[in-house]
């Protein structure tokens, strides 16, 4: 069954060995394209591509960062070094030191210590086979989890898309039904200017008021607007049913709207249509923001 996806969402997955606490936790928010951040220790580094490999067979954008860690055996190994040459040079330029100044006191190791490169520590390279199918597998499931949160949260998206659309075409069907009052409204309007200014001829002729009529109701006439309206709501409600990532196709659909619903306003010269364009506008623009969401 298709579902629409969220972009964000958060999965976490731990598993338990004998020697070894492996963690991925993944967190999702949204973007333009896939864009995956690793953050982990250097050791685990010779597993990058299948990390991402995994995550790319799972979502198609936004932004999802992954941390690892792993506990207890089998884990990062690490060396601590001396740096016996800098040490001596430490060691020797004290002597040095005390040789031109009169100052007195022994380097101890408390000191020593806290020299900045003397001890170097080093992370050993170690691939256990049972940590990494144990990393790899904790890597699917913390991705299903992920999943699973962004196919709920696309499910809202979804319902609450509908709504709106539903409310589009409502006002939409308000606008077509009160047309036909304001182009009443224009004919009476102009009689009433006409009759004003002719009021000095016995006769008006009607022929003149209905080309008058006809100019401004051709000029506020937004019946192909709601045609193509009503195409780009019927688009969208197709879109939603389609298999893999349409959050780009919705936006792109999304516009068209929002410039329908712009010339509509230009043209309205009746309160009534302005109120309406009004709540049409209002709503693509939350519609909007909701399909900046959508994978």
């Amino acid at each position: 069954m298709k579902m629409l996806l969220s972009m964000t969402g958060y999965g976490k997955q731990v598993l338990e060995h004998t020697e070894h606490r492996v963690t991925v936790e993944m967190r999702s928010v949204n973007n333009r394209f896939l864009d995956i951040t690793l953050k982990m220790p250097r050791s685990f580094y010779y597993l990058e591509e299948k990390f991402k490999k995994i995550i790319k067979n799972y979502f198609k954008r936004g932004k999802i960062e992954v941390y690892i860690s792993v506990q207890g055996e089998g884990s990062i190994h690490k060396n601590v070094h001396v740096d016996w040459e800098l040490l001596g040079q430490y060691v020797e330029r004290v002597e040095e030191i005390k040789q031109h100044y009169p100052i007195k006191g022994e380097l101890n190791i408390e000191q020593l210590v806290n020299i900045e490169d003397i001890f170097i520590v080093e992370e050993e390279e170690k691939q256990d086979e049972t940590l990494t199918i144990n990393l790899l597998q904790a890597m699917e499931q913390s991705c299903k989890k992920l999943l699973e949160m962004r196919r709920a949260e696309g499910a809202f998206l979804e319902k609450d898309l509908k709504e709106r659309l539903q409310v589009l075409e409502e006002t939409m069907n308000r606008l077509q039904h009160i047309r036909p009052k304001v182009i009443e409204t224009y004919r009476e309007r102009i009689n009433k200017r006409i009759t004003d200014h002719l009021a000095a001829y016995s006769t008006i002729d009607e022929a003149r008021i209905m080309q008058e009529v006809a100019i401004l109701a051709e000029k506020g006439d937004i019946t192909e607007e709601l045609t193509r309206l009503h195409s780009h709501i019927n688009q969208m409600k197709s879109t939603l049913k389609e298999e893999g990532s349409v959050g780009r196709k919705l936006d792109f659909i999304c516009q068209e709207m929002h410039r329908e619903a712009n010339t509509i306003g230009s043209k309205a010269t009746a309160a009534e249509i302005n109120e309406l364009d009004v709540i049409l506008k209002t709503e693509i623009e939350k519609i909007k923001e909701q399909i900046q969401n959508i994978e």
